[in-house]
Formats: C-alpha cells, structure tokens, sequence
C-alpha cells in the first residue's frame, strides 16, 4: 500500500511479479471492500451522498464516510478485509490480458504500509526484502506509461518541477511530499485497474458508472501540447497561461451508465473504483459488481444509474464554478492592493503579468503605464507581456504601440513567440502561415516572408537572413492585429514573376508555404515534400542523416547574451563541411533553428554552406 504515511483512508494495494521467462508481469490489485460496510440506504451511505467525495483541507480532512466507517473498511496491515481483487498479465510489450474481476481477501499482515519516499529508497536496496516487487511494480508502470503515451495519451509526470497531467488533458500539481516515482507506479497501476475493470463490466454487459471524456474540437496532438509544455517550463508566466488555456479549452470527463470511451487517456473504456473510500462514484460501481458477482439483485436500475451519474456531474460542475470565482476574486483583490500601493516596481514577472492581465480589461491606469514604460528602459518586458496588450482595448492603443515598436527593434527574436503565444491563448483560430521568397547569390541573400491568421495579412518583409525575416514578418502580423487591419494581397517585393519556394517550419511553429507553385514539376514537388518532412522535427533529421549516411555527428556549440531575464541564445551547428547559425529565446529554439538552416543548405546542392546570423 503506497500513499502518505498519515493516511487513514487506504483504498488500494497491489503486488507485482515479474515471469520468470522475463516475458511481463502479473499483475494484482486489491480495492477495499467498503460495499460490504456501507450498506446501501444505510445512515453511512447517506453521508456519502450527501458528501461525494472526501475533502482535504490544510489542516484537516473531511472524510466521505465519516471516521468510524472509514476505519472499518479501510486496508490495513493489522486486519484483515474483504476487497475487490483485479488480475492481469502485462507483457513486455504493454499488451494487458487474461483480466479476472472477483471478490478477494487480505489477511492480516498480508499488506505493507509504504510512504512515497520508501519506495525510492526499497529501489535502491538489493537487500530489502521489498525490493524484488517494488521493482517489478517499478518496471511494469513504465511500460503502463510508454503504452499509453504510444496510444496518443498526454501522460506528463514531471517531477522536478511537480507538474502532472490530467485524466482530461489538464496539468495539475503534484504535491512536494508524493514527489517520488511511488507516484507515478500507483498513478499507472490504478489507471490500468480502472480500465481493465470497466472493459470486464463491458463484456459482463454491466452498467456501472464509466468515466466517459470527450475532445475539445480546439485540442490539437498530444506531440504538440508535449512540446509545448516543455518549453513553457522554463517561463514560469507562459507555464501559468498555458495551464489556463488547457483548463479553458478540455472537456470535463462524465460519468453514465453508458460507454462513450475516454479520449483524454485514449480508452475505449474507464471507470472510477479504486478509490470507493473517497469517492462515491466508485463506491456505487463497487456496489453493482459485488451484487453481479455474489448473483444478487442489482442494486440499482440502469435509470438509477443515470441520475445518479446527472447529480454527481452536477455537482462537480458546480465545485469547479465556485473555485474558479474564489481564485478570480482573489486574484482581482490582491491586484488592486498591488496597484493602490504603488508596489509595481517590485513585483516579479509573474505577478506583474496578472496586474497587467486585470489592468487591461478597463481604461489605462497611469501607474500601469508608468510601470511599462519603465520596464521597457529596463529591458524588462517580456513576451508575456507583449500578448497580454495585444488583447487589450484600444484605448491602450498609445502605450501598445510604443511597446510594440521598441520591442519589435530590441528583440525581433520575440516575434514569433508572440504570435504562437497569442495563438495558444486563441486556439479556434487557424494555424499561421507563411509566404516567403529568396533572391541574390548565397554570399549575399535576400529574403522575403509575410505572415498571415485566418482574414488577418501582415505587411511583406524583407532581409539579409531567413529568420530576421520572418521574425520581422511576425512583428507585421502583430501590428495588424492590434490596429485590427489586414493588408492588402501583394506579390512578393523581390521578384516581379512570382516562383516556387521551398516549403520550411519556423521554430515557433509556424507552417511555411511559398509564394506560388508551379504546376507539373515533379521534382519540385519531390523535394519540397522532402524538405518539408525534414522541418518537421529538424534536430532529429539532423542527427538520422548523419547516422544513416556514416557521417560523423554534428557538433553543436551554444552561446548566451542578454539580461538574464530576457536571455538570447545562439547556437552553432557545424556537420562535414556545413555551418549554420540560429538564435532564440531558449536553447531548444536556438538549436532548432540552427538545424533548420543546416538542412536547407544541405538539401540545396547549389548552394554552398553559409551562416545565418
């Protein structure tokens, strides 16, 4: 049994062994059998109803049961309990089978009580006398996990910074103290027990209380919310918003009667009942397996089930309401005390996004003003900042655009990050695209890029690099969204007759196109689509061509300049006798622009290898 070493409430325990062929585990968890304690229309199971769900405070817990009834079918190692007992196979290779549901026993003495931080220490002890099945649990939740990331699932167990993600896509906190890869094997055991549970309830045609989820149409891939999330983790500000907008954008998971799969964790099938101590939910799944397997009555009618579903959905529709107004009103009240204050100057990125966030949503404040304009002379303003005024009101159009212009002339580097972040912040919006253009010798280029949102055209731009270029094309793009204006269609400023350009990626994201196409050029096509794979995920085709071609690997040398709250970092990949330069606002930016101008000078066999500042 893994959970803190103060709890009282122990819904779970589980065994893993491994096969002695080394083929996979056998898996075993047991449920506490609180159904047979709480009988149903009992005084107890009125409190769960009325409860739904156990309550941790700060300083207390408010149990669902209540602490006698909790404490009577709690697991523990000093009694033995009646449980819910789930068994599998798991092979090597992720696959889950020969799944048995039935009534189980724990004896006396038969569970161990471990906190999270044992398991990491029974992990590194050969000797303990937990080791072996602590590791097989340890092996088998990885597997668990590679198999659902495999699936598509958004599967994040971050714990340095102590970031999960949801059943429903969301990133949630993981407490300091649960901290431990303990976490992440109970997490994976009990999602492949409530899985394997409700596809057994579906082939027993036993309706319980599945956990249906169903995608957002704004949800994109889980490969790039991943990427995402790992760039947002170094901007603790970018972090918090994109939380928002996971949070603004997913569906809430249901429960019914009925099976409509689970998208967030790409299930066909999910229910909640390894927690009947703590929710309610579980406890009436418990209630109706119990009652199938021991051939009794069923204990409620398949329209029970259903309102009993409506209600608990209600209801935690209604929490989620009423704590999301908490922490707004919170959040506008410790606000207007920064601001009557006068405490700007001293508050951190974090804080002054949220007091720029509420400013913006009246008439500009003078304080507020003073403070940007402060900010700028300071080189603080960040990206962060810069999106929040893009949404803002026209009547800070006078501050915005004395931002905007010295930003745009400071770090053209932050164009494109702007866009994507404004993007995030916009998902029923279409996905960026680019029109570009090139002329001159190689010495001596000429680029051309302008950017384009839906019915919104930025201006063309031109320069001495790809990526200036396109970070001055963003820049464009930006100014023509905050004065609420598109361009006028133009033909690229560098030629007279339009011709076909390669496709390319930025680093932000956005898909390139060129500015025409010519039709019945095979080769052409060929190799934009070869180009356009390799854009896709440049430091990785990088590394592939070198391997496949026996080529000794690229040699990446990475430099930093600028504020150390505003950093700019440049990064130089040299491979066989090509060298490219690219820069940006994070390491992984830098390196991967860098790849992307290496790949275009290796796939242009006219060109000679050149740097891109």
């Amino acid at each position: 049994m893994v959970d803190r070493s103060e709890a009282l409430d122990r819904d779970d325990a589980f065994a893993v062994t491994e096969l002695a062929d080394g083929s996979g585990w056998k898996l075993e968890v047991h449920i506490a059998g609180v159904a047979d304690v709480v009988p149903l229309g009992s005084a107890a199971d009125a409190t769960a109803f009325l409860r739904r769900e156990s309550k941790y405070l700060s300083r207390r817990t408010v149990p669902m049961l209540g602490r006698d009834t909790e404490q009577a079918a709690t697991l523990t190692e000093i009694a033995a309990r009646s449980t819910l007992r789930v068994q599998a196979a798991l092979s090597a290779d992720g696959i889950v089978s020969g799944v048995s549901v039935d009534r189980g026993r724990v004896p006396a003495g038969r569970c161990v009580a471990v906190d999270h931080a044992q398991i990491t220490e029974i992990l590194g002890s050969v000797d303990d006398p937990l080791h072996k099945c602590v590791k097989a649990a340890n092996d088998a939740a990885q597997v668990l996990l590679q198999g659902r990331r495999r699936s598509g699932a958004f599967a994040l167990y971050d714990l340095t910074h102590g970031w999960r993600s949801t059943e429903e896509g969301g990133i949630a906190p993981i407490p300091s103290d649960v901290r431990t890869v303990g976490y992440v094997i109970v997490q994976e055991m009990m999602i492949a027990a409530n899985e394997a549970i409700a596809m057994w309830c579906v082939r027993e045609d036993l309706p319980v209380l599945f956990r249906n989820h169903r995608s957002a149409v704004t949800a994109g891939s889980t490969e790039d919310l991943a990427a995402e999330v790992a760039v947002a983790m170094t901007d603790p500000v970018l972090f918090e918003k994109l939380r928002s907008r996971l949070q603004s954008s997913f569906r809430a998971a249901t429960y019914a009667p009925t099976v409509h799969g689970h998208h967030g964790l790409r299930l066909a099938a999910y229910t909640h009942a390894t927690s009947p101590l703590r929710r309610v939910s579980d406890l009436i799944t418990q209630r109706v397996i119990f009652a199938h397997l021991d051939s009794a009555p069923a204990p409620y009618t398949t329209e029970q089930l259903g309102n009993l579903a409506v209600d608990i959905n209600r209801r935690i529709a209604a929490d989620r309401e009423e704590k999301a107004a908490h922490f707004k009103a919170l959040d506008r009240k410790v606000t207007a005390q920064v601001v009557a204050a006068g405490e700007l100057e001293g508050l951190d990125s974090k804080r002054w996004a949220k007091v720029l966030a509420a400013a913006t949503t009246r008439d500009p404040i003078g304080e507020v003003v003073t403070e940007l304009r402060r900010r700028m002379k300071a080189d603080e303003v960040t990206v962060t900042t810069i999106v929040t005024l893009l949404d803002a009101p026209e009547s800070w159009a006078p501050i915005r655009s004395e931002v905007f212009d010295w930003a745009s002339q400071s770090h053209p580097e932050f164009g494109p990050s702007v866009v994507s972040m404004w993007l995030q912040a916009h998902p029923d919006l279409p996905k960026p695209e680019i029109d570009s253009d090139h002329r001159g010798p190689s010495h001596t280029p000429v680029y051309a890029a302008r950017l384009r949102v839906g019915d919104v055209r930025g201006p063309w731009a031109t320069a001495g690099s790809k990526k200036r270029a396109e970070q001055d094309a963003a820049w464009g793009l930006t100014q023509a969204i905050a004065a609420g204006e598109s361009h006028p269609e133009a033909d690229s400023p560098l030629r007279d007759e339009p011709q076909a350009v390669p496709l390319s990626t930025t680093h932000a994201g956005i898909r390139a196109r060129p500015a025409s196409a010519r039709n019945g050029d095979s080769d052409s096509v060929q190799a934009a689509k070869q180009r356009e794979r390799a854009h896709k995920n440049p430091i990785a085709w990088v590394l592939s061509h070198a391997q496949h071609h026996g080529h000794p690997s690229p040699q990446w040398a990475v430099t930093v300049e600028g504020a150390a709250h505003a950093p700019v970092f440049t990064c130089e990949v040299r491979y066989r006798d090509h060298t490219a330069t690219g820069r940006g606002t994070t390491k992984t930016q830098a390196k991967t622009a860098a790849a992307e101008y290496l790949i275009d000078s290796l796939l242009d066999e006219a060109s000679p290898a050149q740097s891109h500042p």
